[in-house]
């Protein structure tokens, strides 16, 4: 009885791994020191800004009114928020081979980017709930999705090859609201397609990449606007200094004492 059950617990756990894992994961900035004592008292925000410094660039800090600079970037520089504590928001910046940035920044500084967040604000009043017309769409598998952030966008964020799988989860699951933009063209939300989140497609024709309505300004021309401050070369902040002040100090005065003590006994020898 005992290998019976050993042998269904073992069955249970293989079919286990055969189970799609859909859960998503959130970016979090582990190393970061301030980040890991109080991401309890972090919110998650997961939204793109513009750099908008006084100075004309944005400095990222180890921590929230910390020391060290971790990263500067110029006014227009577009930065992703991924937490925020209080007042201060926590930027990842992904480089190449992996590695990363991880710093924080005043919210004051920074410009939100127009996205669907902002797009549902505006126009939420006039989205319908999807009723299940796009299940006679007669795409084909290899055809493009196009997915746009909000149909006022000029160029869509992100693209796939459709499958069996994406057509099925487009006609029967995931489009939740509709809107209708000026042009008369329904569009669809999609909440999740994995591993893709947040997007509008144009109902009518999900494989037109040039659907938008290019009605979404984009750093230049907030710029040339007077919406964010004009961009200058960043320039390290006095604070960032002061580890380099203190330790070239220390030096000195070793250096001193090093050079007393040993001018001392060779007096004494003399």
């Amino acid at each position: 009885m005992r290998n019976v059950l050993s042998v269904f617990l073992t069955l249970l756990a293989l079919l286990a791994l055969c189970v799609p894992a859909r859960a998503d994961m959130l970016w979090e900035p582990y190393g970061n020191i301030f980040y890991d004592k109080h991401f309890g008292s972090c919110d998650y925000i997961g939204r793109d800004y513009y750099a908008n410094g006084a100075e004309g660039f944005v400095t990222l800090w180890d921590a929230p009114g910390g020391s060290v600079v971790e990263a500067q970037y110029e006014n227009g520089t577009r930065l992703c928020v991924y937490w925020q504590y209080k007042d201060w928001g926590c930027i990842t910046v992904f480089m190449e081979k992996g590695k990363h940035i991880d710093g924080w920044v005043p919210m004051k500084d920074l410009y939100l980017v127009y996205d669907h967040i902002s797009f549902e604000e505006e126009y939420g009043d006039q989205f319908r709930p999807y009723n299940g017309w796009f299940l006679d769409y007669d795409g084909q598998e290899g055809d493009e999705l196009w997915m746009w952030e909000t149909p006022l966008d000029g160029e869509p964020r992100d693209s796939t090859t459709m499958s069996a799988n994406s057509l099925d989860v487009l006609s029967y699951n995931d489009i939740s609201q509709v809107y209708t933009d000026v042009r008369g063209r329904d569009w669809g939300f999609v909440a999740y397609m994995f591993p893709y989140r947040n997007f509008w497609i144009p109902l009518d024709d999900p494989a037109n990449a040039e659907a938008g309505a290019d009605a979404i300004p984009e750093a230049e021309e907030l710029i040339a606007a007077g919406e964010l401050i004009a961009p200058q070369t960043p320039k390290l902040p006095a604070a960032s200094y002061t580890p380099y002040f203190l330790v070239g100090g220390v030096a000195v005065v070793t250096a001193g004492l090093i050079f007393w003590f040993y001018g001392k006994g060779r007096k004494k020898r003399a």
